[in-house]
């Protein structure tokens, strides 16, 4: 499983990190060191708009300031301009009604209008049938 979901990652040249983990914060495929602890306060990013917002992510130690939220979809960024950081978590339910996660990273010129699709593409074919 852990091969499949590196060997399709591939195709997305602006992810800097990738963690997919379930909802027990299990880490399933990582391209970095994930800390349990960061991603068991994602499993309730959903819960709360306003909780969610107001706290923001942490991954690999970094702060992200969270500015859109979605049922199943959250994002944002950090850093400054010229040297932004963006970080999208997204929850997908599977097949098996399982509840799974995947977070990324990027920066550069990439945006979100064009990587949180990316995400939610990559999550609909490779996570959601596990």
């Amino acid at each position: 499983m852990e091969s499949k979901l590196k060997e399709a990652a591939a195709a997305y040249k602006d992810w800097t990190k990738l963690v997919v983990f379930d909802g027990g914060a299990k880490v399933v495929h990582s391209t970095s060191k994930a800390d349990t602890k960061e991603l068991k306060n994602f499993l309730t990013a959903f819960d709360k708009r306003e909780d969610t917002i107001g706290k923001g992510l942490v991954l690999d130690g970094e702060h992200y300031e969270i500015h859109r939220w979605s049922k199943d979809t959250t994002h944002g960024r950090r850093g400054t301009v010229g040297n932004m950081h963006g970080i999208c978590l997204h929850k997908v339910t599977t097949d098996s009604k399982k509840d799974m996660y995947a977070v990324i990273t990027w920066g550069g010129r990439a945006t979100s209008a064009r990587i949180v699709p990316e995400l939610q593409e990559y999550s609909k074919k490779n996570i959601k049938p596990l």
